[in-house]
């Protein structure tokens, strides 16, 4: 009211003070946030209204009155509807949003990532760059996100046509349904049994560190559960045969100054694998592992973003959409060797 008062706001003001109501009640109810209450006669929704009027604003009695109040002066000022000043008509007919994007969108006919025109990213991003910051919603600050994002892809694109996943998406593929089909039924095998473990095993090690849990404890606590630690074990690899994709992780890892997480996983595999020579740090640990410290040291994800990133199911992303590529592979194989029809021979399955 005082910028009213010495003319250093010109532009007409309206406003409407909420609570009118109030008058009528016997003690002064609470409104808003709290001790939002009434004491006294000058701290009314009547008695702010009456002070703005006279301060020169557009002051509404009810919320009636201030949509009349706007009507009036735009038909006295003779206000021509424009983007930025809209009538109160206009903003009765606007509707929210069904869906919020900041991912992608078009611009003039012309297709966007993050607000940058795709054309335009396509010049100056690599396909892992810009695979990497869809996923988190916003570009890499480090190179080394996006080589990273580029050596999981790679590693986890196949992983031989013996696992739940091309198995399903073969059987579908020679049962002569699309491309789409067999590979939603490849992808529909994904979970904690197949696939689905890096996500978990991001979940142990950020909980883990964040707890300041010790790896020997953290060990008992699963044994003690009878639960298996997602991120270490497998049936191929052993401390005598390790995982040549783990070698690689490691190695990339080598490129951070400081790293909490694998080094957490890597402590816990020292104890593990005391007890059985495959309770090794596997692709899914040791993956988990390292983009957590990417995260931490080189994108400076706070712990309260990391956590959300897990609950999102990020971790588990890259599997999927690599993954996808192997699925969609075996199926335009099949497809190429057309062998018909798949059925299991009737001595693979007991009759009990």
């Amino acid at each position: 009211m005082e910028l009213l008062n010495k003319k250093i706001i010109t532009k007409p003001v309206f406003a409407y003070i909420a609570g009118n109501i109030a008058s009528v009640f016997a003690e002064p109810p609470q409104f808003g946030h709290a001790k939002a209450l009434a004491q006294k006669g000058s701290e009314t929704a009547a008695a702010k209204t009456e002070a703005l009027a006279q301060a020169g604003v557009w002051a509404g009695k009810s919320y009636a009155h201030f949509i009349k109040l706007i009507k009036q002066n735009i038909m006295k000022n003779n206000i021509k509807k424009s983007a930025r000043e809209r009538t109160s008509e206009d903003l009765s007919e606007r509707k929210a949003g069904l869906f919020t994007c900041r991912i992608s969108g078009d611009k003039n006919g012309s297709p966007t990532i993050l607000g940058q025109e795709l054309v335009t990213a396509v010049k100056t991003m690599s396909y892992s760059e810009m695979v990497i910051a869809m996923l988190l919603g916003q570009k890499p600050k480090s190179k080394e996100l996006p080589q990273f994002t580029d050596l999981a892809l790679k590693l986890l694109i196949d992983h031989g046509p013996n696992v739940s996943g091309a198995v399903n998406t073969m059987i579908t593929a020679r049962a002569g349904r699309d491309l789409v089909s067999a590979l939603c039924a490849g992808l529909l095998t994904i979970g904690d049994r197949f696939g689905g473990a890096i996500n978990e095993s991001a979940l142990n090690w950020f909980m883990a560190v964040e707890n300041k849990t010790k790896p020997a404890e953290f060990v008992e606590n699963f044994a003690s559960a009878k639960k298996l630690i997602a991120g270490i074990g497998h049936k191929k690899y052993s401390s005598h045969n390790p995982d040549e994709r783990v070698k690689m992780i490691l190695e990339f890892a080598k490129k951070l100054k400081t790293h909490f997480y694998l080094d957490f996983a890597l402590a816990v595999q020292k104890i593990t694998l005391g007890k059985k020579a495959n309770l090794i740090l596997n692709v899914d640990g040791a993956m988990a592992a390292v983009m957590l410290d990417l995260l931490k040291e080189k994108e400076k994800y706070s712990a309260h973003e990391m956590k959300e990133l897990i609950e999102s199911g990020f971790f588990n992303s890259l599997f999927v959409l690599a993954r996808s590529v192997g699925f969609v592979s075996h199926y335009l194989e099949q497809r190429r060797l057309d062998e018909g029809l798949f059925r299991l021979p009737e001595d693979s399955v007991g009759q009990g």
